[in-house]
């Protein structure tokens, strides 16, 4: 009887320990595989330009006639980002967040704002 309690004891604790590890194994994956909302192709919405986040932290502004400009982004909070844009040799910094499906960007010039591009 002994043995038997001791090996359903055992047994028990062992499940329990692979439940805990598969539930924090799922959860660690859901966590850390979702992208930023910010990531993929956001349209101005009062002029014709295109701004694209990439998921390696890195984008581009495309303006209507205008050289296409480079960025890199980081997430400085849930949904606040800053924009390292490189523009006429000088780096410039745009502050944006992500509220109610609209992206909007500003710096001392002002402010703009996107919507998102449906994936085609």
């Amino acid at each position: 009887m002994n043995f038997l309690t001791r090996f359903l004891s055992k047994y028990s604790r062992r499940n329990l320990l692979q439940a805990t590890i598969v539930i924090i194994m799922v959860v660690l994956s859901l966590g850390c595989s979702k992208k930023p909302v910010v990531v993929g192709t956001w349209e101005n919405t009062s002029v014709r330009e295109l701004i694209e986040f990439k998921a390696d932290n890195s984008g581009v502004i495309q303006g209507k006639n205008l050289e296409p400009l480079g960025f890199t982004w980081k997430e400085t909070a849930k949904d606040s980002y800053n924009l390292s844009v490189n523009f006429q040799g000088q780096q410039k910094i745009l502050k944006g967040f992500v509220q109610n499906d609209t992206l909007i960007l500003e710096n001392e010039a002002g402010k703009e704002t996107y919507r998102k591009r449906p994936i085609d």
